[in-house]
Formats: C-alpha cells, structure tokens, sequence
C-alpha cells in the first residue's frame, strides 16, 4: 500500500468519525487520532520531521529531515543570494507566485535584483495580490519591465503555464521564521480556527513555555522538544519549533495535490541552508519584542536594500497567504501524488450540504 505524503485533516476527522472503513490500510491509530483531536492538533496537518513522536496516519518518514550544521555560517543575505542565482542559472522562465505578502515580495524583488533580463522574471499573481500591495507593484515592480500576470484566483494552481517554466512560492518562510509575538487564537471562540502552533500564547513571548501548554500534551511532545536543534526554553520558541518541525510536510505538499506541476515546482525558502540560517543565528525572528512589525526584519531589509522602499517593508503587516484547491473532496496525496479521494458512497457524498472542507 502507498504510504502519505499529505492529507485533508478536515475530511479526515469526518471519516474517522463517522465511516473509519474508508482508511482501512491508511489509519494507524484510531485512539491516538482522538488524542490529537482533544489537543487540537487536528486543526491543520502535523507531522514531526524528527521522528520521536508518532502520527496516526501512515505517513512516509524519513523526508523533509532538518539538516545538518556543520560549519555553516552563511548570513540571510548570503542564502538568499545562493538561491537565487541557483533558480536563475537553471536558464528557464520564472514565475513568481506572489501574493502581496513579505516572503513572496521579498522574493520577487531577490529575483529581480539579481536577474540579467528582468523579462527571465513573471508576476503570476491574483486580484487579491494587487489589492493586498498593489501600490508596491505599480511603483517598484512593474517599473523594471517585468512580465506579469494575473487571475481572479489562485483555485487552478500553476496548470495553465507551460511545464517548460519555473514556478517560484515564498512557501517555508512561515515555517522558518515562526508567527510572530502577537499572533493569538481565542480559545473560546469556536470559529477562530487557526494553526495548532498557535495555540499557545501568553502576555509574555519570552515566558517559560511550560507555562502555556498542557502538560498531557506536553509530556507526549517532550521527546519532540528535546530533539531541537537549538533549546526550546520560551514561548517564542516553542511556536517556532512546532512550526518549523511540524507543519514543512504543509508547506512542501500543499501546492502538489491535483496539479500537473511538480517537477517545476520550487520554494524558494526550502533550503538547508535556510534552514542552517534559523537553528544557528543569534538574531532575534522578532527585532523588538511584541511588534510584528519588525518580525521577519532581515526579509524586510533585503525588501528596502533591493527597492528603497521603506514604507512598504517596514509597515506591511505579516498575513498567512496559501494557494487554493480545485477539488475539496480529495483525501489522502500518496507517496505517487496520486490522489485517494472519497468513495461515491460517503456520508460526504451523501450529504454535501454539512461538509466543511479545509486544505
């Protein structure tokens, strides 16, 4: 049987509730299903990249590993540059999935900066793109005669251009730099969905994290937290390392159910070196605590080094910006990128009108 590379967790939850049969092969553990469930880490994928703690999904291991040190030493601005000239030296057109957004601005202005031909370099954004930095768009990026391209939606991936191109995301910037101070989930408010690597929070982001995580959940991540790289002693700390452990699986998978374009596929922040940069930098993610405004600073002054543009990166608010899917009713993306999607005589099916779906 194929093994996982990703799942839809909201229709998964509704199947092991309601018709289990359906994962037959597929569903490891039924009890320990719940027990994520009950500490909500069912509310988006989560899969732990070192191996110590289980999943209940058959999931394939030994991908996406944290890399190594070594000797590194690069600085951000010396990762950014290897990628660069590394996506641009590959000869081929690039479009730059761009949401509007810091990682994706940043880059989309890295590209241009060290491209020969800015023509090499395409826009491909959305209406929403333009309404979130538009004003950055028409003055600092169509200016430099670049191609450009725009949709109503991100709903159909990267289908409709040619497999002879590249397509670049600002995906894993979440995953290496972490949300930032203030971002917080009320607890009580049952629509307020967000990532479980949000879920704990406190008025202080520099406070002892045993404070603010439940110790059942926490004596089952323990094995998890010890096998950081770098000590997970704050709060700060413990959201980045569950972010970047345990949602890289989201991050790299995402973008590859139900497309016809994977062997083109590039993000730009999934590097080892990237990765390298965030475990051994003596940075702060965050230039002064509780201001989201300076998370992410060294992306935000590579933005005002390569456009002169202070406004935009020091005032951009961080969002989370994600590609849509066509087809909410797929299920498991297998080891093949072949989709198992649920049966014609699924409760869903059944009834459609009370699913709700989440990618």
């Amino acid at each position: 049987m194929k093994q996982i590379l990703f799942y839809n967790v909201g229709f998964v939850k509704q199947v092991v509730d309601q018709q289990p049969e359906i994962l037959d092969g597929y569903l490891l553990d039924r009890d320990l299903f719940y027990f994520y469930d009950k500490h909500k880490m069912n509310l988006n994928n989560v899969y732990d990249r070192t191996g110590s703690i289980p999943h209940y999904l058959n999931i394939k291991s030994g991908l996406l590993k944290i890399p190594e040190i070594g000797s590194f030493n690069k600085s951000f601005a010396e990762c950014v540059e290897d990628r660069c000239k590394e996506l641009l030296s590959l000869g081929k057109k690039i479009n730059v999935v761009w949401s509007g957004g810091i990682d994706s601005t940043l880059v989309l202005c890295a590209l241009l900066h060290y491209a020969n031909d800015p023509k090499q370099i395409t826009v491909y954004g959305t209406y929403t793109s333009i309404l979130e930095s538009g004003d950055f768009l028409e003055k600092r990026i169509l200016p430099r005669g670049v191609n450009h391209k725009f949709k109503v939606s991100s709903s159909r991936d990267f289908d409709d251009c040619s497999k002879d191109e590249l397509f670049v995301t600002g995906f894993f910037g979440n995953q290496l730099f972490g949300p930032t101070d203030n971002f917080s989930v009320n607890p009580d408010v049952k629509t307020n969905i967000s990532f479980f690597h949000h879920q704990f929070n406190g008025p202080d982001p520099l406070d002892d994290y045993t404070k603010y995580i439940d110790p059942e959940l926490h004596e089952f991540m323990l094995p998890c937290i010890k096998a950081s790289p770098k000590k997970i002693e704050t709060l700060r700390d413990l959201r980045w390392w569950f972010i970047f452990n345990l949602d890289w699986y989201t991050a790299e998978f995402a973008t590859r159910v139900n497309t016809n374009q994977q062997e083109n596929q590039y993000h730009f922040f999934n590097t080892d070196d990237f990765q390298r940069y965030v475990i051994t930098t003596k940075e702060p993610f965050t230039k002064e605590v509780g201001n989201p405004l300076t998370h992410r600073w060294v992306m935000r002054q590579l933005i005002e080094d390569f456009t002169g543009d202070s406004y935009y990166a020091w005032k951009k608010p961080k969002g989370v910006s994600n590609l849509g899917n066509p087809d909410p009713t797929w299920l498991l993306l297998l080891e093949d990128y072949s989709i198992f999607k649920l049966p014609a005589t699924s409760f869903v099916n059944r009834n459609r009108t009370n699913v709700q779906t989440q990618l």
